[in-house]
């Protein structure tokens, strides 16, 4: 595999993982409908700092893992395959609510937190401190991220598959991290320049599951490549 190939091929996964309404959305809308446009900026760059701390440690521990115990590297990319089949079954599952077109969890999840603002009048009031807000949406943007062990798995089992053999495992780690972020700072702010729109879309049930199928249609196939191609090498 190619440098391109790996940018390429994992730049399409971490788009996928990224688009799916999760945690991270409902924050942000939260911080959108609460606080505004700064406050919700504020919070995807916690979001995205998070993001490339896990990437970048989980480089660093490939890096120690590639030089001391290759078989264990081979077995966490066989893991990474598998996990990403696993997510791609997870998603294709939620299809079986087409039918009932029931609001999902992220759609409760995001309903949820939206009408708990600071204040009575739903805005939060920052005339004596006017960074207070925005260091607090950073934060939980940053904290939602740094302490969620699935962000850990993602990259844990996402970056071995997309090493490439003639880049330092540090440097090829970053270059994914770096992806990734741009990518999450790139679609939220379009969530946030389209806000009514995309929230409408985004939480709408059946284009939920939209998202749903076709991610799960790619992970699955992501996942099969790596195990097969894995499979081969062993």
């Amino acid at each position: 595999m190619t440098l391109s190939q790996a940018l390429i091929g994992f730049a399409g996964i971490a788009f996928l993982i990224t688009i799916i309404p999760a945690t991270d959305t409902a924050l942000v809308l939260r911080s959108l409908v609460a606080r505004g446009r700064t406050a919700a900026f504020a919070c995807i760059l916690g979001i995205t700092a998070g993001l490339l701390i896990w990437g970048i440690a989980a480089a660093t521990g490939l890096a120690v893992l590639m030089a001391t115990a290759p078989g264990v590297f081979d077995a966490i990319t066989l893991a990474g395959g598998a996990y990403l089949i696993y997510l791609g079954v997870r998603f294709l599952l939620n299809l079986r609510h087409w039918g009932s077109v029931t609001a999902l969890k992220t759609q409760d999840a995001a309903l949820a937190i939206l009408p708990t603002p600071e204040t009575p009048g739903g805005k939060f009031d920052s005339a004596s401190n006017p960074n207070a807000g925005v260091y607090r949406d950073f934060l939980a943007g940053f904290i939602a991220n740094i302490l969620n062990p699935k962000i850990a798995v993602f990259y844990i089992a996402t970056v071995p598959p997309f090493m490439v053999a003639t880049v330092p495992p540090l440097l090829m780690g970053t270059y994914l991290a770096l992806i990734h972020g741009g990518i999450n700072v790139a679609w939220f702010a379009v969530i946030v320049a389209l806000a009514s729109l995309s929230m409408k879309w985004l939480l709408h049930p059946r284009a939920t599951l939209v998202i749903d199928g076709v991610a799960g249609t790619v992970l699955v196939i992501f996942g099969v490549t790596i195990l097969w191609e894995a499979a081969l090498s062993l």
